[in-house]
């Protein structure tokens, strides 16, 4: 294969030994600065790899996922094969760091030969990989206005591999010249198509096509600059005085058909050249390069036309710095896909000393600012330099410079600033290994990217004492989670203990929570039994969902309807914890409660003989035990409507526990769309599966009667993973999901593994399913694995199939992730909720975001940045809060979990709460709409609308079958009021009024 020729520019040293002497701070830490650290310095290219110790020409970028892509140039040795020859090559990581893309054989035709390597570069059309031996120096980007990554580099062989570019690649004097080419990829890396910076007839004259640089357009385009080497186009095609090298680029769409042909990028024609320097912003671009030594930038529209004449970047300034850089090997020019471009270089300032620098222009070619990057420390001689821009304007830029303190190798640095060109922080050093005393070679060339907080770095390293020459990088965020407020929402209820024990609670302990009708909220929860502070009960708050003080019951109620208080588990005290589940049809008010009992000891449970029927649940024995309840509205009290039974074995008329775990919950409780309850509890009473545990399901009426008796789901263990959805419920075991009707019968099955993504198999503590009764889909989320990241995946109940994932929490999101919870609204709005450690943070703070599926386009899009979920959420004073739950309306979430607080909801001051504690918050929800589903027994949807006319407020609704009941606090006492028909007219008095809909 043909092996181009390199240039090398040599920079000069212009920093005098007086000012070096004059450092006295060195750069500090990221973390000190402004940037905190995602990931360690990782290698790339390490020994174990195809490695061929001569890394050079790196980019990177990040995806709108979060992924990273990291692209070099990797010479073979003399004696390494021509197969090892890595021209250009990429590869991928997640946002946390880990390598996404497997060992894969590549085989070249040319050669006739194979490699095996994680490492990309282009694809055939059959989407075969072609080894790295056809192209050179690597150009990295990502699609700032969606999806799409992608390479770009000088071709000279891909001809030979891809057929439909060998016209391209064979010119008038040369069957391998060079020409500019774009791997396009998506977000994971798959082939997207290639496309070129020439056409057929452009490449045939005599001399080679070099890629500058290349970018996606806003309207989905392609810009692919070239300098090219057809030195006598310049004057023959373009009416220059005399040939020589030139600037061009050249736009086409992803299907490689081209919307403008090859143009100069100068408004003169006159020599030039350009390595590196294409921006995009929301409706153009911009191209860097010199003209007659001068660093000039040209603004275009997104069709090619001019926006601007060349722009001498210096005399724009004022600032004789901003003009350095050369042909831009070690400089840096990007958009950030909204306003503005960013310039880095290293030049020299008024003073004559050498500075990396830095400069923003505006679209309409005015200066934001321009500045020096490194005023805080004294340089020797830095080298290459880059900048990262985000949408909003701040910048981080990062170079090499050989510190005071320096061992004598150079090292990475880099600083962040405003919009405005202010500082957010010193210098800093880029590699928590790569220090200065440490290092004895050159760590330099540095490329960063900037999307969404999340930024990356990458850099050419001699440090690594595996190989000589390696492509370093680290990740790193600026991501801060924010209150509700800062996502735009409304506390409706501050934090709010569902009860203050007296003693610290028991372990295990924890809320699960649920919604009844438009009314309530249910949180279930685990409590001393009256009297003890050792013996475990089970209770439920009922939260109004429009606010206002809950009402605490009991979660079973004796059999002559009154509620039990005593210890209710014979063998455990410190969990499991209950469940809880409402009839989410507007105007519904039964729910079911859940929990471990050994209630067939209490007397207060043996009013007739459900337990003598013949099963033996031992003098300790305990199991999942359901009782139903429905609620009064008007003093939003329940009573119960069936006696408290084990769910799984309760009709079992002989045989006997093998241990006193029975049954757990383990599973969980939904309300079906028919009104019915489906219970499912982890078995492990070795009815239904001989030799180990078994997921249990059992269908109740309202009043426990059995539709559909106990049932074998699969077997193993589950925690959790219950969900109603349109016409039946889905059960999630090891990784698998199986949907139901609402009668019991199996509709199919599909394991998780179809989605791509690696959920968690195990019994489901921290990966959850939810649905909605109004919808067909169910939804499953968690934690993936090898990156600390929350995704969500969407499954269609009605063939079983997998519809779409997405991410939930932002790439850049720091910190350890543990459990995973979620819920879902009747317009497939989700709530989706995790434990979470910020990057600052002593302990765990439960964080949460709302996302809204649109089962058309088969996408996720997020209504809220991801937020911290209570009042009580604080760096320091061992504020806690984990295992949470979540329930949501059209119009309020709901938020239960765990943990340390202060009970006056003051987090500065530090938790006083009992250790796990119980309690919950109520916001708002992003985008409160009208709950659609079909109402019990047919009513339409109970909602209020309320005008103004004049100095009256004028209530009107239209579901029947409700009264409107008053009271001047939003938790009563109500009466009813005196309407015709639906309407009633308030006048405005002082004070306050409250008006609900009762049926």
């Amino acid at each position: 294969m043909k092996k181009p020729s390199r240039l090398y520019l040599t920079a000069l040293t212009c920093a005098s030994a007086a000012s070096l002497l004059a450092q006295t701070a060195p750069p500090g830490t990221p973390e000190a600065n402004g940037l905190t650290p995602k990931t360690g310095t990782f290698y790339v290219n390490t020994a174990d790899t195809v490695s061929n110790d001569n890394t050079e020409s790196i980019g990177v970028g990040i995806a709108s996922n979060g992924n990273v892509i990291i692209g070099w140039e990797d010479d073979k040795s003399d004696t390494a094969p021509d197969i090892n020859d890595f021209e250009a090559v990429w590869t991928l990581y997640n946002s946390s760091g880990s390598p996404l893309l497997p060992d894969t054989e590549m085989h070249s035709v040319a050669l006739n030969a194979s490699v095996t390597t994680k490492f990309f570069s282009y694809f055939r059309a059959d989407n075969s990989p072609v080894p790295g031996i056809t192209s050179w120096g690597a150009k990295i980007k990502a699609d700032l206005f969606g999806d799409g990554i992608g390479m770009g580099a000088t071709s000279y062989g891909l001809g030979d591999e891809v057929p439909e570019f060998a016209g391209i690649q064979a010119d008038a004097g040369d069957s391998n010249a060079d020409f500019p080419t774009v791997q396009l990829l998506t977000n994971d890396g798959l082939p997207a198509g290639i496309v070129s910076g020439l056409n057929d007839s452009e490449a045939q004259p005599a001399g080679s096509v070099r890629i500058a640089d290349w970018d996606y357009l806003s309207n989905g385009n392609i810009v692919i600059a070239g300098e090219s080497r057809q030195n006598d186009d310049l004057s023959t095609i373009y009416g220059g005085a005399a040939p020589g090298k030139h600037a061009m680029f050249r736009i086409v769409d992803s299907k490689n058909v081209e919307i403008k042909g090859t143009t100069l990028a100068s408004e003169v024609a006159e020599p030039n050249e350009m390595w590196h320097g294409v921006g995009v912003t929301k409706n153009g671009f911009a191209l860097r390069f010199p003209q007659g030594g001068l660093t000039t930038i040209r603004l275009f529209k997104n069709d090619g036309s001019p926006a601007s004449t060349n722009i001498d970047l210096a005399a724009l300034t004022g600032k004789p710095a901003a003009g350095g850089g050369g042909r831009g090997d070690s400089s840096g020019f990007h958009g950030n896909g909204n306003d503005a471009y960013i310039y880095a270089s290293v030049g020299v300032d008024e003073s004559g000393v050498k500075q990396p620098w830095i400069t923003v222009l505006t679209t309409n070619g005015t200066v934001r600012f321009s500045r020096a990057v490194a005023d805080d420390i004294a340089l020797s001689n830095p080298g290459g330099a880059d900048a990262a821009i985000t949408t909003d304007g701040r910048v981080l830029a990062v170079f090499d410079d050989i510190p005071s303190n320096s061992a004598g190798g150079r090292v990475v640095m880099g600083r962040l600033f405003d919009k405005t060109g202010q500082p957010l922080g010193g210098t800093f050093l880029v590699s928590e290994t790569e220090l200065p005393e440490a290092v004895t070679a050159d760590s330099q060339k540095p490329r960063v990217a900037w999307r969404g907080e999340l930024a990356a770095v990458a850099w050419e390293s001699q440090n690594n004492p595996d190989t000589i020459n390696e492509v370093a990088a680290r990740f790193f965020t600026t991501f801060k989670p924010g209150s509700i407020e800062s996502a735009g929402l409304t506390r409706i209820v501050a934090d709010t203990p569902v009860i203050v024990p007296e003693a610290a609670a028991l372990g295990n302990w924890e809320p699960y929570a649920s919604v009844v009708g438009a009314s309530d909220f249910l949180i279930e929860a685990n409590t001393f039994a009256l009297g003890t502070t050792d013996m475990q009960r089970y209770v439920v708050m009922l939260q109004p969902v429009i606010g206002g003080k809950g009402k605490l019951v009991d979660a079973f109620y004796a059999d002559n309807g009154t509620p039990f208080s005593g210890p209710i588990n014979a063998s455990r005290q410190n969990g499991n914890p209950g469940r809880v589940a409402g009839d989410k049809r507007p105007g519904a008010v039964n729910y079911m409660s859940g929990g471990e009992t050994s209630v067939h000891l209490h007397p207060e449970f043996q009013s007739d003989n459900r337990w003598d029927l013949g099963f033996d649940r031992l003098s300790d024995g305990r199991y999942g035990t359901v009782q139903s309840f429905a609620i009064d509205l008007s003093s939003n009290s329940p009573s119960p409507l069936s006696k408290a039974v084990d769910s799984a074995n309760g009709r079992l008329t002989s045989g006997a526990a093998p241990g006193n775990q029975i049954t757990r919950f383990g599973g969980d409780i939904v309300a079906l769309d028919n009104g019915n309850f489906v219970s499912v509890v982890e078995d492990r009473s070795n009815v239904l599966n001989p030799n180990g545990n078994a997921a249990a399901a059992t269908i109740f009426a309202p009043n426990g009667s059995i539709v559909k008796d106990t049932f074998l789901v699969a077997n193993g263990d589950l925690w959790a993973n219950v969900a109603a959805f349109k016409g039946g419920f889905a059960v999630r075991v090891a990784g698998v999901i199986y949907f139901y009707d609402n009668s019991g019968v199996l509709k199919g099955q599909i394991n998780q593994s179809t989605t791509g993504e690696s959920y968690s198999t195990d019994r489901g503590d921290g990966t959850r399913i939810a649905g909605h009764i109004n919808s067909p889909f169910v939804f499953l989320a968690g934690k993936v694995a090898g990156a600390n990241l929350v995704k969500v995946s969407a499954f269609d109940s009605r063939d079983q199939s997998f519809v779409a994932k997405a991410i939930v929490s932002e790439p850049a999101f720091s910190g350890d992730f543990d459990r995973v919870a979620l819920d879902v609204d009747a317009l497939n709005r989700l709530t989706v909720s995790w434990v979470s450690q910020p990057a600052g943070y002593e302990k765990q703070q439960v964080a949460a975001r709302v996302l809204a599926f649109d089962s058309g386009t088969k996408s996720f899009t997020p209504l809220t940045p991801s937020f911290l979920a209570f009042l009580n959420a604080a760096p320091t004073g061992n504020i806690h809060t984990f295992q949470m739950s979540v329930a949501m309306t059209t119009k309020q979430i709901l938020i239960a979990a765990k943990g340390e607080i202060n009970l006056e909801n003051k987090p500065e001051l530090g938790a006083d709460s009992p250790t796990e504690l119980n309690f919950y918050t109520v916001i708002s929800h992003p985008d409160p709409q009208n709950d659609p589903t079909p109402a019990v027994n047919g009513g339409g949807q109970a909602s209020l609308t309320i005008t103004r006319n004049g100095a009256n407020a004028v209530i009107t609704w239209t579901a029947d079958g409700y009264g409107l009941e008053t009271a001047t606090k939003i938790d009563g006492p109500w009466s009813a009021v005196a309407t015709t028909g639906k309407t009633y007219s308030a006048t405005a008095t002082t004070g306050n009024s409250f008006f609900r809909l009762k049926k």
